[in-house]
């Protein structure tokens, strides 16, 4: 399926708005995004649909100090851990660590350079970021229909914290 993910910049908190492809409001992303960042996807009613949380330690305290986001994104769906995202060590590459229970997930780039979550090959998840867009980011997404589509719309916020937001 096909989505469309809108950062609203006029906003207390960085809050984001999930699309279909044709343009209507499916989902809204808002949570705490200072610290030990916390966020939720919801539906339009503010039923919680799927979380992410981070963890706060030594090395993301020191990774905020050199403007790198070293924290580790926990998403769960229902309360099970879903995936687990956090970049690598290597602050000179924009490699990803990425755990999830349905096996070994890899984080890398298209074609035309888009992020890729892949599993044995197979294109799970393509998020591609559309540049000079006004009124704030936009990302277009396109998840497999055999995945968990809110896991994969909260890969998508948690890659925007982890490569595009300087603290």
């Amino acid at each position: 399926m096909k989505y469309i993910i809108k950062q609203k910049l006029v906003a207390l908190k960085p809050t984001y708005e999930v699309l279909d492809a044709a343009g209507n409001a499916l989902y809204k992303v808002k949570g705490s995004f200072l610290g030990r960042e916390k966020f939720e996807i919801t539906d339009l009613e503010d039923q919680t649909l799927a979380k992410c949380e981070t963890n706060v330690n030594f090395l993301s305290i020191i990774g905020s100090f050199l403007r790198y986001n070293l924290k580790k994104y926990h998403i769960s769906v229902r309360e099970q851990k879903a995936i687990s995202m956090s970049r690598s060590l290597n602050i000179f590459s924009y490699q990803m660590n990425v755990d999830s229970p349905i096996g070994e997930v890899k984080l890398g780039y298209g074609m035309k350079g888009s992020h890729q979550f892949t599993l044995n090959d197979k294109i799970l998840c393509d998020i591609d970021k559309k540049k000079l867009t006004l009124g704030g980011d936009e990302y277009h997404i396109e998840i497999d229909d055999t995945q968990d589509q809110h896991a994969f719309l909260l890969t998508t916020i948690a890659l925007d914290r982890i490569y595009y937001t300087k603290k």
